[in-house]
């Protein structure tokens, strides 16, 4: 018996990048509605198969979103992975996306998770722990009780982050002072 969907879908072509399993992949949106999306992922390094996007499903079903032409970005599910004719088609469903991020994007390439973490940052020879604002895939805003010195624009450092498996190089992107605080953007600097 044939059931129609309670909600309006849109048919047409848009490419996006959804962050999944420690990768950014890009895909071809073919399917949308106000709860979610139908996407043809392109294969990437580590999950090449819609097997591969299987297994990591039982590990963790979230993944990021970001479609430009939509502007829309932030957090979505994993629904359901099948492979069509040679295709890794994926249905997502939204959780918490942002539509019409027209000023998001001005500034940022990418979501921005807000949620607190701990952090070790290291500089020069010190090692401080940071309270982490948000983060995103390319980098993250941690604010220091104190003021340190070698804490300025482009400096090196080191961050760790054990919560989420996180050990990278970075350099410091921009440096706020605040009455009883510094907030410091850090850009991750990909290791190739």
């Amino acid at each position: 018996m044939f059931q129609e969907r309670k909600e309006y879908r849109k048919n047409f072509n848009a490419i996006g990048l959804l962050n999944v399993g420690g990768e950014i992949l890009q895909f071809n949106c073919y399917d949308v509605s106000v709860k979610g999306a139908m996407v043809e992922l392109l294969p990437g390094q580590l999950l090449a198969t819609a097997a591969d996007f299987e297994a990591l499903l039982f590990e963790d079903d979230k993944a990021e979103i970001f479609v430009e032409e939509l502007m829309l970005a932030g957090e979505v599910k994993i629904a359901w992975v099948r492979e069509e004719r040679g295709r890794i088609l994926m249905g997502l469903e939204f959780e918490t996306v942002v539509h019409n991020a027209e000023k998001l994007w001005l500034k940022r390439r990418g979501y921005r998770k807000s949620a607190p973490f701990s952090a070790e940052l290291f500089v020069e020879k010190d090692r401080l722990h940071v309270e982490g604002i948000n983060r995103s895939t390319k980098g993250l805003c941690v604010r220091l009780k104190v003021h340190h010195p070698a804490v300025k624009l482009n400096a090196p450092v080191k961050l760790q982050i054990k919560e989420f498996g996180l050990a990278a190089l970075g350099k410091v992107a921009w440096v706020t002072q605040e009455e009883e605080s510094t907030l410091v953007g850090i850009q991750i600097v990909p290791i190739s």
